[in-house]
């Protein structure tokens, strides 16, 4: 009964995730039950396809179970509500975000304040706030969407699979760079301290061994979440709004060590994005002071780079939680719903 199967999944993912896995099972017996009763012996894909055409549309017999009860947003109205608060959100949350980069990494007069993180989320309540206000007067009127309604073929049901996996390869890799770099800073002091001894000149990162425990911090974060994430095998909103809250953190890191890194190197005669190079000898016999200005200056560039990936990355999972939650798999406008005898 692959068709079946592939009809109670398109009706469940327009379905709550609380009441879903029920209304799957009792859809599902339902319509095997239809089926026997119909036909003799071993059903064929054409009398799956008649059976389906007969329930309707996924999104008719999912709205169905919406009904009969009380609505802020009729589920009429809910596809398109759901469209609007996804399309709004996302500008908003990606214009806000790629403004804040900009400013970080291209204007080093700017001074970045915890109260952007109060107004932005401010204005993502206030956003929401809106779109709602305007479907309640929409439905209040009574403002019903209206189309023609078109043949429905149930071959066009999509497969069931599984929307949200993650990479477990990619997961491994990560894991276990981050428990390596972690036990790197872990040791390092010990191990400069045993280079020292050896009377070797060792050139390091002031700032890097300054922030140690918070870099070490945001590592293990990272590496715990990969560890849960690997254990449940695919994505949960859950995981992706905890996610993002690790990576909003690693961005304050990134965004603190860009900044002290800059206000050391400017200090040291080396402030600019490449005024670097201007310290270097002509014979290019470099000297303890500007070894360590190179290095620190490349440690500054690594963090700008992880700082723009990371709001990337910031960026696609928020589009991925705002598609899931407000967009539905396929927006299709909803048609009256009858009701089932």
């Amino acid at each position: 009964m692959n068709l079946i199967d592939r009809y109670v999944h398109d009706v469940g993912r327009r379905l709550p995730r609380k009441k879903r896995a029920d209304i799957e099972v009792e859809l599902k017996s339902h319509l095997a039950d239809s089926l026997d009763d119909r036909v003799d012996g071993e059903p064929t894909e054409e009398d799956e396809i008649e059976l389906l055409k007969e329930f309707g549309p996924p999104a008719k017999v999912a709205a169905s179970y919406r009904e009969g009860s009380g609505y802020l947003i009729s589920p009429d109205l809910y596809p398109f509500f759901r469209m609007v608060m996804g399309i709004v959100l996302l500008v908003l949350v990606i214009v806000q975000l790629v403004l804040l980069g900009v400013l970080l990494v291209f204007d080093p007069s700017y001074t970045f304040d915890v109260a952007w993180f109060f107004e932005f989320f401010g204005g993502l309540i206030s956003a929401f706030g809106s779109v709602v206000l305007v479907f309640v007067v929409l439905q209040y009127f009574g403002v019903r969407p209206e189309m023609e309604e078109e043949p429905w073929d149930p071959r066009t049901l999509p497969e069931v699979v599984d929307e949200d996996p993650v990479s477990s390869n990619g997961l491994l890799v990560e894991i276990t760079f981050g428990v390596v770099l972690i036990a790197v800073l872990l040791f390092l002091p010990d191990i400069l301290g045993l280079l020292f001894a050896r009377g070797l000149d060792v050139v390091v990162n002031p700032i890097l061994q300054q922030n140690l425990p918070l870099v070490i911090t945001a590592l293990l974060l990272g590496v715990l979440l990969n560890v849960v994430l690997l254990w449940r095998g695919q994505w949960t909103t859950a995981t992706r709004l905890v996610k993002i809250g690790v990576n909003i953190f690693v961005i304050g890191v990134f965004y603190l060590l860009i900044v002290e890194h800059t206000a050391w190197l400017t200090a040291n005669g080396a402030g600019g994005l490449f005024t670097v190079f201007e310290n270097f000898p002509e014979n290019g016999d470099f000297s303890f002071e500007t070894s360590q200005i190179l290095v620190v200056w490349a440690f500054r560039l690594a963090f700008i780079v992880a700082f723009i990936v990371t709001i990337v990355d910031t960026v696609k999972l928020i589009y991925k939680l705002l598609r899931n939650t407000f967009f539905p798999a396929s927006l299709t406008l909803p048609v009256p719903v009858e009701d089932k005898e």
